[in-house]
């Protein structure tokens, strides 16, 4: 469902998008074997939907990453037990909890700065799918109403080809039978690139940089908000603050990365 529906009463349900026929599937498989979404490596067997060979299913393996519950970064027995870590004590954060499947390093990182070309959608889509098996594992205390992407510009949409975190939100939403709601959040203004600028200057290029859509149902919903990275933690409190004053009641915020910030 696009940002410019009706009424957007109902938020488009998993499925839709990447889904196929089994006939279908097949039929397309023997005229096109598999290719990996990572290498592009042929594989033998059979698929469905976008999919990583053996050795990039173990590159992208999700690790054992002790992260703190409420802003994902990398955090101490004792934080972890405690719900939280020094870090988001010093912050009011707008969310209620994050998980991200990797730290931004390696292979991780590799994939996604792949996935910011639409050449490498199909990767986006599977590591969609491996960020629903870590929240499948890892679960929030409620179950979202609606999974809803960090919306990026128009042009820069137009210019790229592909935003990323909307595939990602897809195929998670696809996986765990989850509503998307792809139209939610809209950018404002088309926003500098958040790796050349300083934890600062990132906060304020995104600072009002987002508001909700007219028409969505928003109000009184657990929302779970999806991006590829989280670095500084400005983007994600900020499409927060855009989901609150539209009224919903609870946000989490799921990444397929975490990186660390200057000074952290």
């Amino acid at each position: 469902m696009s940002g410019s529906s009706a009424s957007h009463s109902a938020a488009r349900r998993p499925g839709a998008g990447h889904g196929r026929t089994g006939v279908a599937t097949a039929a397309i498989g023997f005229v096109f074997p598999p290719r990996c979404a990572r290498c592009g490596r042929e594989w033998p067997g059979e698929t469905r939907g976008p999919g990583l060979c053996g050795p990039c299913n173990l590159a992208l393996a999700t690790p054992d990453y002790r992260a703190c519950p409420r802003c994902a970064l990398g955090c101490s027995e004792v934080d972890l037990a405690r719900g939280d870590c020094p870090r988001c004590r010093q912050r009011r954060l707008l969310f209620s909890a994050a998980r991200t499947v990797a730290p931004y390093e390696d292979a991780w990182r590799a994939a996604v700065l792949q996935m910011k070309h639409a050449f490498h959608e199909p990767l986006a889509y599977a590591a969609g799918q491996r960020l629903a098996e870590m929240l499948a594992d890892r679960p929030f205390a409620r179950q979202p109403d609606l999974v809803v992407p960090v919306p990026m510009h128009w042009l820069k949409r137009l210019w790229r080809g592909t935003n990323p975190a909307e595939t990602i939100a897809e195929a998670a939403a696809d996986a765990l039978g989850w509503p998307l709601a792809s139209g939610a959040l809209v950018c404002r203004r088309y926003l500098r690139r958040q790796s050349t600028l300083t934890p600062v200057e990132r906060r304020r290029n995104v600072r009002g940089a987002f508001r909700a859509s007219r028409g969505w149902p928003l109000a009184g919903r657990t929302i779970l908000l999806v991006d590829d990275v989280m670095t500084t933690g400005a983007t994600a409190p900020e499409a927060a603050r855009a989901l609150r004053a539209a009224g919903a009641a609870e946000i989490f915020v799921a990444t397929l990365t975490r990186s660390v910030p200057e000074g952290a």
